[in-house]
């Protein structure tokens, strides 16, 4: 955060202390403000997911990156990527996807964001979401991302297993 590299993300709409924490590369912050105006954000959906993940309140979450239950997640673990994340905007449709990794539990770092559009198909998808591993390099050297086997072990408050039927 010093360098410039990632800066924190807050809520439009404060809802008691944040019980996890959002950064993103300046570039991606100026998006979610609006800077492409053009592109569709600032978004009332994009906002609402990401207030949802700062308060610590029900985020759908899947570790396979393929949801079995039909139910869409709002973060998702990228299967065949060494823990790389897609927080998902889904509406308006197509939506958007912000592709990073976990700090440490509860921090996300998000370096990337992609129109659902560009993302056509998983060869695509794959493509664009490996980039995240190699800047994660350029912004934590050496640091390693957080790894686990459970939601738990990323993510405390309220969360459910969009793996996981019912």
């Amino acid at each position: 955060m010093e360098a410039g590299a990632l800066v924190e993300r807050h809520p439009l709409r404060p809802r008691d202390t944040p019980q996890r924490r959002l950064f993103v590369t300046p570039t991606l912050g100026r998006l979610l403000d609006g800077g492409g105006v053009s592109l569709g954000f600032p978004d009332w959906e994009a906002e609402k997911v990401v207030g949802l993940y700062l308060a610590g309140w029900l985020m759908m979450v899947s570790l396979s990156g393929r949801s079995r239950t039909g139910v869409e997640p709002d973060l998702e673990r990228l299967e065949g990527l060494d823990e790389v994340w897609g927080l998902c905007f889904r509406k308006p449709r197509p939506g958007w996807r912000v592709f990073g990794r976990f700090l440490q539990r509860d921090l996300f770092i998000g370096l990337f964001a992609h129109d659902r559009v560009v993302l056509n198909g998983r060869p695509t998808y794959s493509t664009l979401a490996a980039a995240v591993a190699p800047e994660w390099r350029k912004v934590f050297g050496a640091i390693q991302p957080l790894r686990g086997n459970r939601i738990e072990d990323y993510l405390s408050g309220t969360v459910r297993d969009a793996d996981e039927e019912l």
